[in-house]
């Protein structure tokens, strides 16, 4: 009987496989009606959205959660396959952190919860604010986080009562249709609403240009690299832009050591070190950088001590303009070892070195497994070289310390849009459930972690006759 309740779940699961994969690799024809959310250019697609929306809108806030439900619901079977999906399309990162990534965005991204109104009532009478929805909302993903960016903001927009054009990255479009399209069926099935996320069979840098100056796009949400984040700033509409970041780890004299180095290598070989929030440098008090190091080594990383390695992993792995090699971003240590001809023993997840507060690695947001070790003398010294690194990004740092004041200083100092103590930075981000997932993080614009509220406007009624019972 076990062997053939066995025989029928793999044959289940092949059939499974094979209808995904044949659904992400032959994608169908659309037209200006659209197939689940898709079409053929942006015109048609926002048309279809705000349309959507003029009905949403109107919905109860029930809706919106069966629409919440749906996606959490739908997606659950899926999260396995979708993390290798990812990790095959992009070719960056590792499975088992993509699954830890999209059940992040799915389970630990709140709804309408987070919309309650607050009010206030007196002799005045009653004064409420409420968080309303924008419309249609433009926004643009990254191909570090596809199908996560999509999950978490479609629960956050839609929480919130808006619909969403969604434009892909050309690097992970397959995946990204792919997720919109069964967001549209798990949410149709559920409610008969269509059209609440919409985007492209063929995405392209013109058609996101020509959604952000689209008259009927109300408000852009943009998570992806500079260039694109100050497009959207510049547009003249609202905007939410989560930019470039350099994460510095800082190790005071104080520390943990064994615990700081397991954090490290634990969130720096994580997803092979693609996420923004990602420590790309460690900055430590020469007391104790030897002994950091040495755990760094019993932790998994691989130590590069020779300074023609080190010169050749840097031409390899840094392009003439500065920008890293996208051929070795999100690759693992391995990878690019042996592609920089480097002899090592074991399974390395992090490179490490030694270098300066000016190195190429030290200065470059490299989203790749490759962290030096910059020592500085004192307290201070370690502070003033992690406000270098960082270079005034304000968007992630994390600090080891058992020093109270020394804590609460570099917070203050380094005013990130995420501060991590005594812990790896993908806790920032909702990982392994500590607090809201975050896959936007807007810091040139000044929300922070962003979260259903964050896509609303804040309206204030006032009845000054009455509602007040004190």
């Amino acid at each position: 009987m076990d062997n053939l309740e066995e025989k029928i779940r793999k044959i289940l699961e092949e059939e499974l496989s094979s209808s995904l994969s044949d659904s992400i690799s032959k994608p169908s024809t659309v037209g200006s009606k659209g197939h689940n959310g898709i079409f053929s250019n942006v015109d048609d697609a926002i048309a279809a959205a705000k349309a959507a929306w003029e009905d949403y809108v109107d919905q109860p806030i029930e809706i919106r959660n069966k629409v919440v439900e749906a996606i959490k619901e739908g997606f659950r079977p899926h999260i396995e396959w979708m993390a290798k999906q990812i990790k095959e399309e992009t070719g960056m990162g590792t499975v088992d952190a993509k699954i830890a990534k999209l059940n992040n965005a799915l389970y630990n991204t709140p709804g309408t919860e987070i919309l309650q109104p607050d009010a206030e009532t007196g002799d005045g009478g009653l004064i409420m604010y409420e968080y309303a929805p924008y419309g249609v909302i433009g926004a643009v993903g990254p191909s570090t986080n596809p199908a996560e960016t999509v999950i978490a903001n479609g629960i956050m927009m839609l929480a919130a009562g808006n619909t969403v054009f969604f434009g892909a990255h050309p690097g992970a479009k397959n995946i990204t249709r792919w997720t919109i399209e069964k967001l549209n069926e798990f949410v149709y099935e559920a409610t008969g609403l269509q059209n609440l996320m919409v985007s492209l069979d063929q995405p392209s840098i013109e058609s996101v240009q020509q959604m952000m100056s689209h008259p009927d796009v109300a408000l852009l949400a943009v998570t992806g690299g500079p260039a694109v984040v100050h497009q959207a700033m510049t547009s003249g509409k609202k905007a939410i832009g989560a930019g470039a970041g350099n994460p510095p780890a800082m190790v005071d004299a104080t520390a943990d050591i064994s615990l700081a180095a397991h954090n490290i290598v634990d969130s720096a070989s994580f997803d092979n070190d693609i996420l923004c929030t990602a420590e790309k440098e460690v900055i430590a008090e020469r007391s104790i950088k030897d002994e950091l190091i040495t755990k760094m080594q019993q932790e998994g990383a691989f130590l590069l001590k020779n300074k023609q390695d080190i010169d050749r992993l840097v031409k390899m792995t840094i392009k003439d303009n500065g920008d890293p090699d996208r051929k070795f971003v999100g690759k693992d240590a391995t990878f690019i070892l042996d592609q920089a001809n480097i002899s090592y023993t074991g399974h390395p997840t992090v490179i490490i070195l030694e270098a300066s507060v000016d190195h190429p690695f030290t200065m470059t947001e490299m989203l790749m497994p490759i962290v030096p070790v910059i020592s500085c003398p004192d307290f201070d010294s370690v502070l003033k070289a992690a406000l270098i690194a960082e270079q005034g990004y304000h968007h992630t740092a994390s600090i080891h310390s058992r020093d109270l004041v020394q804590i609460n200083r570099a917070a203050h100092k380094m005013n990130t849009s995420i501060f991590v103590v005594n812990g790896p930075t993908y806790s920032g981000t909702g990982v392994g459930f500590t607090g809201a997932s975050a896959l936007t993080i807007a810091t040139p614009t000044g929300e922070g972690t962003t979260t259903a509220k964050s896509f609303t406007r804040r309206r204030r009624l006032n009845s000054p006759q009455g509602f007040s019972l004190r």
